[in-house]
């Protein structure tokens, strides 16, 4: 159970809880003027399109959430009319559904508004096909919801307009919040993350959660857009800034972990120090994040008093490791820590840059105009019309669950059979393991909130009563959405019950309807992903995994230019590499999470393919320690015997690259890769150990051997599958 402070630290990140007040409120507001005025049929429409609109999430400056949910508003109001005009043909009513579930699929994939656009049309469409009427009624239904989707607009803006720079700002410090969980993470129980037992450990997947959210910050303010809108306010830029050097702190953390591996083996290794400074170091970042939600002084002063308190620990942790005479051994960490909170102070001090001095309105006035004027790129939807395209498969298998849904609703004339249709719409993800889960959720949910809500309702309430309940479900379900949706399930569920008992008297012949239906589509939907159309993800992770290795060698290469050179390389010299394996591998760690939800018989190889996506990530981060003791060197000498190591571990990449490639090639290609592979494979088979030997030398040397020894354990891992493979096809 989180305490109230937890959640109210919570909110600064992912704020649910304005959320919810703004879609109930308007929600809630047509239904009382509705009940007021005696105008309940526009009133339902009004409220349930204002719901609906109200909770999409948007991104961006606000032109950009202007058009897009502008665009949501029209199409929202068109396919409710469409619905009306189409509900006395069945046939006519699956067809259109098919067709604009077809299209949802593919704007359901665009970006973090797709999911709520898709469905407020969809919804809005099917709810309409329950009252079929003429053009005049059609004209109707269009008026009511566009005044609903104007209402949510209305509110949605209202609450933009005083977090102008809200987006961005959250955006940039979710990844200081990753970075601070990474850190967090280095208190638990040491794992050998060279064992196959354990490929992926926590501390993998907190590395990968901090690049998933770097990306996703910069796919919503880019260096490039910061630059342009630098002239009318340089706080975007300071944004992109601070955005780079939480990148840069996890790089440090990534060389610190690196090392760490190794050095805990060490007798006499501090490790109730290191855990208690990694800790302070947490909570610095932590801190660091929400200073740059809030601009409040005394977060920021908190931030700066948690980095000094990091300091002193580093200090006492390098004491004690001089103490058991670990100094030398332990340098190359001691150097990722300095610079780790070389980093945290340079971000502090930027932050501290941030805090309005003309005063809070004028600050507050400047950001309002200014925020409004970001360059943003508009998502356009794109539509792929490929079988072998993912999107495509998704929404012909959407278009087929949906419109038979409709069809068997409307041609046996089903009692609120639109819920069919739109539990399918709800339940059936891109992925065959994710519409399982969000199946189980949802049927988990409405059985519960069928029992709930028929047994309260059963009672006559008084009206404001009734209202009341309506209004806490609301909140709790759009609080509920993203955390669980079991839970927000079963505040769906009575608040629909609440709904119905405002018009007629609540039986359990109404929550015995839902429940039938609800299943319905919930089967409806598990046989469309496990029948229609699968792409199962053991045919998707070679591609993914062969992305990461490629990567990886061309990380591998930049860093052997610079080494064999002698060249001074600074941070940004290596990100475009960097982050480029970062999110192959995050990628293709995605994928195995996803098979792990898949059918067993789907699941061949997956402790395999796990061992080898560790073998990747932890190449990315030796490099990523490479790169730091690159960016470190103040003289940098020419080593040219980084030649020998970089070519063998290269060819050990080529190789594993090749025997996931193996289905993908032409058979010249094989030849081709073949034999450039046998032509390498014996120059370097044992590189050169450097005749010089300093710190550094024997530093990067180590880093390198560690690198050519995952090399090795990815390719014997890959061997094992491509042998395996071979027989069974021999024995087929």
């Amino acid at each position: 159970m989180k305490s109230i402070h937890q959640i109210v630290l919570d909110e600064y990140f992912e704020p649910a809880a304005g959320r919810g007040v703004r879609v109930t409120l308007a929600f809630i507001l047509p239904l009382i003027w509705g009940m007021v005025t005696h105008n309940m049929a526009p009133a339902v429409w009004i409220s349930i399109t204002a719901q609906i609109l109200s909770n999409i999430t948007i991104q961006g400056s606000y032109p950009l959430k202007l058009l897009i949910l502008g665009g949501a508003v029209v199409a929202c109001a068109v396919c409710g009319a469409l619905g009306t005009l189409a509900g006395h043909h069945w046939l006519i009513a699956a067809f259109l559904m098919g067709a604009l579930a077809f299209l949802g699929g593919f704007v359901r994939q665009s970006g973090n508004y797709g999911p709520g656009i898709t469905v407020g049309v969809l919804l809005l469409y099917l709810l309409a096909l329950d009252h079929p009427g003429n053009s005049a009624l059609a004209g109707e239904m269009f008026v009511w919801i566009l005044i609903g989707g104007i209402l949510a607009l209305l509110f949605t803006l209202l609450a933009w307009a005083f977090v102008p720079f809200s987006p961005f700002r959250r955006s940039i410090a979710l990844t200081w919040k990753a970075l601070a969980d990474w850190l967090d993470a280095f208190e638990e129980v040491y794992e050998d993350v060279s064992s196959d037992k354990n490929p992926v450990t926590t501390l993998d997947e907190k590395e990968l959660l901090l690049r998933n959210e770097l990306n996703s910050s910069m796919e919503l303010l880019s260096r490039k857009q910061a630059l342009a809108h630098a002239r009318q306010n340089r706080y975007s830029f300071r944004l992109v800034e601070l955005r780079r050097m939480a990148s840069e702190a996890g790089n440090s953390v990534s060389s610190l972990q690196a090392f760490d591996e190794s050095a805990r083996r060490y007798a006499g290794f501090p490790e109730e120090l290191f855990h208690n400074m990694t800790t302070n170091l947490a909570q610095a970042a932590r801190r660091i994040a929400l200073s740059i939600i809030t601009h409040r002084a005394e977060d920021i002063y908190a931030a700066s008093l948690s980095i000094k308190k990091s300091k002193q620990s580093i200090a006492l942790w390098q004491k004690e490791t001089e103490r058991q005479s670990l100094s030398a051994l332990l340098s190359p960490m001691t150097e990722s820590l300095d610079k780790l909170i070389s980093v945290f102070e340079e971000a502090q001090t930027l932050i501290e840059k941030a805090i309005p001095s003309e005063g809070n309105m004028t600050f507050f006035l400047r950001n309002l105009l200014t925020g409004a004027t970001i360059p943003q790129q508009v998502p356009w939807v794109r539509f792929e019309f490929n079988f072998r395209s993912f999107t495509f498969r998704f929404a012909l298998r959407l278009a087929l669950g949906m419109g038979i849904g409709v069809a068997a609703y409307k041609f046996f004339h089903i009692p609120h059979g639109y819920w069919i249709a739109m539990t399918v719409m709800i339940v059936q993800q891109p992925e065959f393991g994710a519409t399982l889960k969000k199946a189980f959720r949802r049927m988990e949910g409405t059985v519960l909130g069928v029992i709930t809500g028929t047994l309260i309702f059963i009672f006559h309430f008084p009206l404001p009563v009734n209202i009341a309940i309506v209004v806490v479900c609301s909140f709790l379900m759009t609080w509920y959405i993203l955390r669980n949706y079991a839970v927000a399930a079963f505040f769906i569920t009575i608040m629909v019950i609440a709904l119905f008992h405002l018009i007629e008297p609540v039986t359990w012949l109404l929550g015995g309807i839902r429940l039938i239906n609800t299943l319905a589509g919930c089967g409806l939907a598990l046989l469309g992903g496990f029948a229609f159309w699968p792409l199962w993800e053991k045919y998707r992770f070679p591609a993914l995994i062969q992305e990461a290795i490629n990567a990886n060698r061309e990380y591998l290469g930049k860093v052997k230019n610079a080494l064999e050179k002698g060249e001074k390389r600074s941070f940004n010299d290596f990100i475009k590499v960097r982050r480029e394996a970062e999110m192959t591998n995050n990628n293709a760690f995605l994928s195995l999470r996803r098979m792990e939800q898949e059918p067993g018989r789907e699941q061949h190889n997956l402790q395999q393919f796990y061992i080898i996506t560790g073998h990747s990530v932890r190449i990315t981060r030796l490099l990523n320690a490479l790169n730091q003791q690159i960016s470190m060197q103040q003289n940098p000498i020419p080593s040219p015997w980084v030649g020998g190591y970089s070519v063998y571990i290269d060819n050990l990449l080529k190789k594993t690259e090749y025997l996931f490639e193996d289905n993908i090639l032409s058979k010249a290609q094989k030849t081709s890769v073949k034999n450039e592979i046998h032509e390498t494979e014996n120059i370097y088979s044992s590189p050169n150990y450097p005749k010089r030997a300093d710190a550094s030398t024997d530093t990067i040397a180590t880093l390198l051997n560690k690198i050519a020894g995952e090399a090795i354990g990815m390719n014997n891992t890959t061997e094992e599958i491509s042998s395996d493979a071979k027989k069974q096809r021999q024995e087929d």
